[in-house]
């Protein structure tokens, strides 16, 4: 049987120490990205409760990369993703994430939503 996560799994405490080294850029990035986000949500009750939700489910996807649990297409596609993040392309990084959620929605739902609703959120960061 496939492990689950734990129960308790978020952004600050999911391990990602066998994660493969060409997959370190994607727990990098969406760290930064969800750090960023977390940062700007504050005091905002409403943010905040977004960002928690939101550490959840992309620490799964972490805990499923440290598993090798992730599709080759879906890693090549959140590569790009990162890189665009990194580069500062965040329209670039959003197109991304809809090629995801076209293509590769049955493996994604997860944590899918919660990318989306943090990449919006960093768009308004400017």
């Amino acid at each position: 049987a496939v492990p689950k996560p734990p129960t308790n799994l978020a952004m600050t405490n999911v391990d990602c120490g066998k994660v493969s080294a060409e997959h370190t850029p994607i727990v990098r990035s969406l760290t930064a990205l969800f750090t960023a986000c977390e940062g700007a949500a504050g005091a905002n009750p409403a943010k905040k409760k977004e960002v928690e939700d939101s550490s959840k489910r992309l620490a799964g996807l972490l805990w499923k990369l440290n598993m090798a649990d992730v599709s080759a297409s879906v890693c090549a596609k959140l590569l790009q993703l990162c890189a665009a993040l990194d580069a500062g392309d965040v329209a670039g990084a959003v197109n991304m994430q809809v090629a995801l959620t076209t293509s590769d929605w049955d493996e994604g739902s997860s944590w899918l939503t919660a990318l989306k609703r943090l990449l919006k959120m960093r768009q308004t960061l400017g």
